[in-house]
């Protein structure tokens, strides 16, 4: 297994571009494809300097899309939020007590690995920004006490929960259409009446037997195959990786100051009081929202906070505790501060990928793709006299894996290629829920091979993506089968 995991991590670094590149290289290619062979009538039949003239005209509008600059925003405020609560001092404390648990190589990625997951699956940004830092405090631990580490498999098992966060309680696809149902119009390409399907609960998504089975099986087992990857013995020297020992300590916590003494803006900047206040008023509008859907919806208090729960009330969430866990507002805007690194990728990146999916969808291609795969199932079971219920909802997982690859923001994805999913599931009589599984667990599997949501770890530990991308590839293609008879099993 360690030599199969060496394999596949110097693959990546040979032949894994930067994230910006990969997305330049994705923009291209899918531009490219619209223009060669659209699969809507309307861009057919334009002459080819109209057929491209309305092809940037869709990338354009695409990159500034509102809500997706909207949805950059939610991203960035999650990841420094999340980071101020990890950078809080009592927090970092306990982060500190649990980096100095293990003793050994194996032993740091099993457990960053375990938090990644258990994390990641409680909600996304709250374990990717968890492991990071409790990865870049392991690191220092074990630099300390003269143990070798191989650093970039850390950084692995720290993103390996993206594999496993959209089964989880912040997963995009089961919450909305758990709240709002699934609009098939857009499966006709917006011929004729729309088409709802009723709102899917969560007890028969996320809560359900099978799903909880499956993560269950993925918090144990992710650690425990990666750190079967991890070397037993190491050379000292492999202990220096791509982040030297000071670089990692200028992540300390900042210094409380003293107020005494100073003017009215240093007061108020210091005072415990309006840290305090802020966010106990940032906790009573959440408390606020989950009791107008209990009033309104006749819901249990446990029911609605969880159908509560999406990006702005997470973010409220981590601002609250961040500022309670701080001594002031000062320290909060350091430690927040310190975080700017990790936003920088997505803040350049995520509008080009909001391009991407507008091409995607404007060109025909998400439809023709989905399809393509619906028809695959299709022609499989008529074939080899395979049921359709089995080929259906794999072929369904390997197409929002494929999807994944050019729009990874998993709700994007939801909104383009959920709908054309489940409209073929209702007419081939199988249960949607099972395929808003299956979307979702293509979208979190190849998160492996797709870096985007790698830059904020890459942010925190100043790893390079071709360092730790070639495990979780290798992770990807082990999870793949597990995946598919999870759904088979639905």
């Amino acid at each position: 297994m360690q030599r199969l995991g060496a394999f596949f991590a110097r693959l990546a670094q040979r032949h894994l571009p930067d994230p910006l590149a990969l997305a330049g290289v994705l923009t291209l290619a899918v531009g490219l494809a619209v223009l060669l062979f659209p699969n809507r009538e309307a861009l057919r039949e334009a002459t080819w300097s109209a057929r491209g003239a309305e092809i940037v005209r869709i990338w354009l509008a695409g990159v500034w899309n509102p809500a997706f600059l909207e949805f950059a925003l939610q991203m960035c405020v999650v990841l420094l939020t999340g980071f101020g609560l990890a950078r809080a001092p009592a927090a970092l404390r306990g982060l500190r007590r649990l980096a100095a648990w293990p003793s050994t190589n194996r032993g740091a990625v099993g457990l960053i690995a375990l938090t990644s997951c258990a994390g990641c699956w409680i909600n996304w940004g709250f374990g990717l920004i968890l492991a990071g830092v409790l990865a870049v405090e392991m690191r220092t631990a074990l630099a300390r006490r003269g143990v070798a580490c191989q650093y970039p498999l850390i950084v692995a098992a720290a993103y390996a929960g993206m594999m496993i966060w959209h089964g989880g309680l912040s997963g995009s696809a089961p919450l909305k259409v758990a709240e709002s149902g699934v609009s098939i119009a857009s499966a006709h390409d917006g011929a004729g009446a729309a088409q709802r399907i009723a709102p899917i609960t969560v007890e028969q998504t996320v809560l359900s037997g099978a799903n909880l089975c499956l993560s269950v099986g993925l918090i144990a087992g992710i650690p425990l195959l990666l750190r079967a990857l991890a070397a037993r013995n190491l050379d000292a020297s492999e202990v220096v990786g791509s982040v030297s020992l000071k670089a990692i300590d200028a992540g300390e916590a900042p210094p409380m100051v003293d107020s005494t003494g100073r003017g009215l803006a240093d007061r108020l900047n210091h005072a415990r009081a309006l840290t305090v206040s802020l966010a106990l008023l940032v906790l009573a509008g959440v408390a606020v929202q989950v009791f107008d859907r209990v009033r309104v919806t006749d819901q249990s208090l446990g029911l609605a906070a969880l159908q509560t729960l999406n990006l702005n009330v997470v973010n409220s969430l981590f601002l609250a505790l961040g500022l309670l866990l701080h001594p002031n507002i000062a320290s909060y805007v350091a430690a927040v501060t310190d975080g700017g690194r990790a936003i920088v990728g997505i803040v350049i990146q995520f509008p080009l990928y909001g391009g991407i999916q507008a091409l995607m969808v404007g060109g025909g291609l998400a439809l023709w793709l989905s399809q393509s795969f619906v028809q695959i199932a299709q022609w499989t079971a008529s074939t080899v006299g395979v049921p359709v219920d089995v080929t259906f909802p794999i072929a369904t997982l390997l197409s929002a894996g494929a999807v994944n690859f050019f729009i990874p923001s998993g709700g994007g994805q939801w909104i383009v290629q959920g709908p054309i999913m489940c409209a073929a599931a209702g007419a081939l009589g199988l249960p949607p829920a099972q395929t808003v599984m299956a979307v979702a667990y293509g979208d979190q599997l190849t998160n492996m091979v797709q870096p985007f949501w790698a830059i904020p770890l890459m942010g925190l530990t100043r790893v390079d993506a071709r360092a730790f991308m070639g495990y979780c590839a290798l992770l990807m293609l082990l999870a793949t089968p597990v995946f598919a008879l999870a759904l088979l099993l639905y």
